[in-house]
């Protein structure tokens, strides 16, 4: 399906989606001068996490409802049965990801382009993530004849999306006399998983619904992953200039 390309949409979604992810983001950042973002630190857990933890997953679920509405008319967003296995059944085999100088002018060179599973975000330079790894959705018939969402054979629900469901609904669980806490699953893993996820799915939005213009023109990056983005005609301009220099 060829999602039709929209500038005003490019603007609004800017402005209602990733301006909201940014401020998410800055807060991630802040929270470096107590905790190294570094794979060794993965466990570490705290009430700042906890917050950012549902608020990035909880942003995920309205953004994949965005898209499946895009990729399908009839996708109704506000309808509470839509969960992660229905949206993302519209979504993944629609957007892509474009890596790479988007088009330019004067190049032949060809982005490449990823599914969303199959994308790899890199953190800071460093710790490459795949979020949405092996996760993938497929619409069967049940034996009351109605139409149901399951998992495809061999794949998982990825374990950052699990574990939020369990902060969410079982953050404190009663056993016998005492209790077990799934506390400890805000955590920085869990949290830099979910935030790749989301930007993931922007990222993806974006791309697909974006003018040449729009793509070209765009300047306001992530600054947590900063290699993975296209250059835009002005910093391609820079870098011939550089080259024939």
């Amino acid at each position: 399906m060829d999602i039709k390309r929209d500038a005003n949409g490019f603007f609004s979604f800017e402005k209602n989606y990733w301006k909201y992810y940014r401020e998410l983001e800055k807060e991630f950042l802040h929270t470096q001068k107590y905790v190294e973002f570094n794979a060794d630190n993965w466990s570490t857990y705290s009430i700042e996490y906890l917050k950012l933890y549902q608020a990035i997953c909880s942003e995920i679920d309205v953004i994949g409802k965005t898209m499946a509405k895009v990729a399908n008319q009839s996708f109704k967003p506000e309808d509470k049965q839509n969960n992660i296995y229905k949206w993302w059944y519209e979504i993944q085999d629609v957007f892509l990801l474009t890596e790479g100088p988007f088009t330019y002018m004067n190049s032949s060179e060809v982005p490449n382009r990823f599914s969303l599973n199959e994308y790899r975000a890199l953190l800071m330079n460093e710790i490459e993530v795949h979020p949405w790894n092996n996760f993938r959705i497929e619409k069967f018939i049940n034996r009351a004849g109605k139409t149901g969402y399951r998992m495809v054979k061999g794949c998982k629900m990825p374990s950052w999306w699990s574990d939020y469901n369990r902060v969410k609904h079982s953050r404190i669980i009663p056993i016998g006399n005492g209790t077990s806490s799934n506390y400890n699953k805000a955590n920085l893993g869990n949290v830099s998983m979910s935030l790749a996820a989301l930007y993931i799915l922007e990222k993806a939005y974006m791309d697909a619904i974006g003018t040449e213009e729009n793509l070209s023109c765009f300047m306001d990056f992530s600054e947590i992953f900063v290699c993975r983005r296209r250059y835009s005609y002005k910093e391609m301009d820079a870098i011939f200039e550089s080259i024939n220099n």
